[in-house]
């Protein structure tokens, strides 16, 4: 035993002795910030040493100590950097920027720094020197936040907001003006009706850093007006980690309440529905149903074979679970070849209740409550090998939503003079997986560079038997409630919805460094997209056989028992199809680019990036009768000027060109019954693109490490603006796509993020920092024509989505030791448009809500943390209303004869969402 003893002893310290640390970092060009491929790092006073790769970085082992390291590259000033630690096995991260020679200097010039000077050097020389006008936010910054999705991170940034929790409006301009890329592929619609990607299907937790390019450049995509959103995941890591989070949250307005939902499978929680849902695939075809091929025993058979339990099912929510997982891998291999992994996996699943939403419209006076069970899964793989001067990465994402709602109605419906009650059960499925290749390679031996991307994407959208009842009974007395099952409307149906789109993406870049000025460099390229979508909707249900005598007796049951067996058994029921030939399309486009920009510094001090690029866009799609096929070529030009005024400010301007082009969805004729909006939304073959020109300026300051104090000046004009617009008669409603003559958009933001140690020199001062950014932005809408709504003519009016100010503001404070740290966040909107009005409705207008969260984080040890988030403390109303006399405010709703006034102003919905209280524990190993 003793022997035992002693050679573990002797094993435990010649392990210790071998235990080897890492210095890395990246290696940059000072002026320009871009990365320097070979530069040379040697360990003093050892014999270590490296060369950095395609993206400037290396890595270089060390024993336990305190180490000098000399960086070195033909042309530039050799530099030494001292004070780098190293402990243990872990990693100490140097970045190093670097500056050419002077030709009159005659002898090799060394520059000494040290570790803290110099990655503080690194960070402005990224901030400052980008090539346009762009605003981002840092994984660091995301996690002192509460957001647990891209969605509600990206509200942070300086003039976005969100719409839903999930869209993006950049400067005022709703989703349709946006482009969402994720590692540089751009990524779809994940919506079947409207052009928009849902962000909250992103986790935060897999989020490296977000950038908005504000002001294009000829290597980005065209059609995007507000705001390019790169999310970019993980990268290869520096070190090994584990990472394992497991959180609860509490809704003031939900948890522990009274929680309904219609039926439900074992595989929910997993966020699948296991194919019970689902049309059978025995099922008849729409073509038998209508001819009346489908009858007696053989309509029994088949409105059998659906899923009839219509019982809803009651509970006390739950409190919310956030399950999350992550593990970083790198290996180094012989020859200065690396290896790494980065895998995540998330889980969440909320129950929550909208309790008591207010509708008060027209003809309708309803409370809704609308109960949603919501399971999300998401993962994510990144691998990366780099060797020499190369790099090859793979990064997959996959993520899932489930989303089952159960919305119940209660209220009066003035048109029929009737008591109502509405049941709707509503599952959507909604999934993404993208997977991108890409690679980086230099050119000869110098910094030219070749990189090259393919990336594929699946999006799936399924509603599988979405479920809709109404019941009524004549206004003012006391009898049953009966079922409008008598015949089959959009409003009162079985709908089954599919949507499939593979998206190919295929794009090359080649850069050259070019003896031209101080320093030039021109970037050529070619992009190609390719989607594919398949849509369909089938509408069906069982309506009472007028012949059957126990009809109206049947009618009054429950909906539990309405569609029983006993009752299909006897015939009481007929099978009835309303899809018609216009109910499905298919679609495909295509885009085909190509450009060319020359980066240019022309002096110490001024900058330009200039360039064309060239789309064109072919978009086929096929809907019943309808047959669309429409190409755009657009010469999309840009230009970016920078002027250094000093080492720490800069001067910006910019001029591009964009496009905004209709989404799928809006081309197809389909109208789609929105029962939430109690509206039937439709497109239109004859929507044509956008085009925007676009002006910026903007001044910036760089004070410190991480601060930044800016502000800019916005200008967009619009050439046929695309917006959606809500259109009434009697007592439908339509909401379409249009092309409206024009538009202009101009705006004003100012940012800062400032430590706030020079109010006072203590370590409580030092510890806080005030983030704010505020947008003031005024839009008008050239209509092309006079409009009325009701009897009021209108020849303008603001962008839809569009708020007239944003603010966001934080403060957050962090101890010296960084195991304590506490964050306030507060953001505001203006109103906004929601949807456009015509004839006899208003415009829907959504009201600024006050959002006030808090965070605040404790490590208990260096492998543990504790997290408490507090979202949406004031609990603020959301509120949508119809302006009926135009005058921009809400003014109360009136009644008039017992109806609501059509001249006072409605309310499309209300509701509280009520305060999420979370409490997360986080263990590194």
């Amino acid at each position: 035993m003793r022997i035992v003893y002693m050679l573990l002893v002797t094993l435990f310290f010649s392990v210790q002795a071998m235990a080897q640390g890492k210095i890395a970092g990246k290696i940059t060009d000072e002026k320009t910030g871009e990365p320097i491929i070979g530069a040379t790092i040697v360990v003093k006073g050892t014999t270590d040493g490296t060369s950095t790769d395609v993206d400037g970085q290396f890595n270089v082992k060390a024993q336990e100590g305190t180490y000098t390291i000399e960086v070195k590259y033909i042309g530039y000033q050799g530099k030494e950097v001292g004070d780098i630690h190293v402990t243990g096995t872990g990693t100490t991260t140097v970045n190093v920027a670097i500056k050419e020679a002077k030709s009159t200097e005659l002898k090799e010039v060394v520059v000494r720094s040290s570790i803290k000077k110099e990655n503080i050097n690194a960070l402005y020389t990224v901030q400052k020197n980008s090539a346009t006008i762009s605003d981002g936010i840092s994984a660091d910054v995301i996690k002192k936040s509460p957001d647990r999705s891209t969605g509600e991170v990206l509200k942070r940034v300086s003039g976005t907001t969100i719409q839903d929790n999930k869209f993006v409006i950049v400067r005022g301009l709703s989703d349709r003006y946006n482009v969402a890329l994720v590692d540089n592929a751009i990524l779809p619609s994940t919506e079947p009706n409207r052009k928009a990607f849902s962000f909250d299907i992103i986790p935060s937790a897999m989020i490296d850093n977000i950038i908005i390019t504000k002001a294009a450049t000829p290597d980005l995509p065209g059609d995007f007006a507000g705001g390019a959103i790169n999310i970019l995941t993980k990268e290869t890591p520096d070190q090994n980690f584990n990472t394992l989070s497991v959180g609860f949250n509490y809704n003031t307005q939900s948890t522990g309440q009274n929680f309904k939902s219609g039926y439900r499978t074992g595989t929910d929680f997993l966020g699948f529905d296991n194919g019970s849902r689902q049309l059978p695939s025995s099922f008849p075809s729409v073509k038998n149903i209508q001819s009346g091929n489908v009858s007696g025993q053989d309509g029994i058979t088949a409105m059998q074979s659906l899923n009839n339990n219509y019982k809803i099912s009651e509970h006390s929510a739950l409190p919310g679970i956030n399950l999350q997982g992550a593990l970083g891998r790198v290996y180094h291999l012989s020859n200065n070849r690396k290896f790494g992994v980065t895998a995540a996996v998330t889980y969440n699943h909320t129950e929550t209740i909208k309790k008591d939403l207010q509708r008060l419209y027209d003809n309708y006076d309803y409370t809704d409550n609308v109960y949603t069970y919501s399971t999300n899964l998401g993962a994510l793989v990144n691998l990366g090998y780099y060797y020499g001067k190369n790099k090859i990465t793979l990064k997959t994402l996959y993520n899932r939503i489930f989303d089952d709602n159960f919305l119940y109605r209660e209220g009066i419906n003035y048109s029929s003079t009737s008591d109502t009650r509405y049941y709707a059960y509503d599952l959507i499925q909604k999934s993404l997986f993208k997977t991108t290749l890409e690679g980086e390679h230099q050119v000869g031996s110098g910094q030219s560079k070749v990189n090259w991307i393919l990336s594929y994407n699946l999006v799936t959208n399924n509603q599988p038997d979405q479920r809709k009842v109404s019941y009524s009974r004549a206004l003012g007395t006391t009898a049953d409630f009966s079922a409008d099952n008598t015949s089959l409307g959009k409003a009162n149906n079985r709908l089954f919805s599919d949507l499939n789109e593979n998206i190919l993406n295929a794009g090359v870049n080649y850069s050259l460094p070019v003896d031209l000025f101080e320093k030039s460099t021109i970037k050529v390229g070619l992009f190609g997209q390719s989607r594919t979508r398949d849509f369909s909707n089938r509408y069906i249900g069982m309506k009472v056989d007028p012949l059957s005598p126990d009809g109206d007796a049947v009618r009054t049951r429950p909906i539990e028992t309405l569609y029983g067996n006993d009752v299909i058994s006897n015939g009481t029921y007929m099978l009835d199809d309303l899809t018609g030939d216009g109910d499905k399309y298919d679609a495909t486009a295509t885009t085909a680019a190509a450009y060319a920009m020359s980066d240019n510094k022309l002096t110490d001090k001024v900058r330009i990036v200039w360039g064309v690029r060239v789309e064109s866009y072919n978009l086929k799609l096929n809907s019943g009768n309808v047959h669309v096929n429409n190409t755009w070529t657009d010469a999309l030009p840009s230009f970016n000027f920078t002027y250094s005024l000093s080492e720490k400010s800069n001067l910006r301007a910019s001029y591009f060109r964009s496009v905004a082009r209709p989404e799928l969805r809006e081309v197809a004729p389909i109208g789609y019954y929105d029962y939430d909006l109690s509206a039937t939304v439709t497109g239109k073959a004859d929507l044509v693109r956008s085009q925007v020109d676009n002006i910026d300026l903007r001044y910036e300051i760089f004070p410190g490490s991480g601060e930044i104090l800016s502000a800019s000046v916005f200008y967009k004009h619009f050439n046929k603006t695309l917006e959606n617009n809500v259109y009434g008669q009697n007592s439908s409603y339509d909401i379409n796509p249009t092309n409206y003559d024009g538009a202009r958009n101009v705006g004003v933001e100012m940012e800062i993020r400032k430590n706030l140690g020079f109010i006072a020199n203590n370590k409580f001062f030092k510890g806080l920092s005030l983030y704010a950014n505020l947008a003031y932005i005024d839009s008008k809408v050239t209509l092309g024509e006079t409009k009325y709504i009701q009897g009021k003519e209108i020849t303008d009016r603001p962008l839809t989505g569009q708020s007239p100010y944003v603010i966001n503001t934080s403060i957050a404070y962090t101890t010296e030791d960084g195991k304590f740290s506490a964050n306030i966040l507060y953001n505001r909107i203006g109103q906004r448009i929601f949807l456009v009005g015509g004839e006899r409705l208003g415009n829907v207008y959504e009201r600024p809500r006050d959002l006030l969260d808090f965070q605040a984080s404790y490590s208990l040890s260096k492998k543990s943390e504790l997290r408490l988030n507090v979202k949406d403390i004031l609990s603020s109303p959301v509120f949508f209303y119809f302006d009926q006399n135009n005058n921009g405010k809400f003014d109360g709703v009136n009644y008039q004869n017992g109806q609501l006034d059509p001249f006072s102003d409605w309310k499309l919905q209300a509701y509280k969402p009520g305060s999420t209280f979370s409490l997360t524990y986080i263990w590194k190993f």
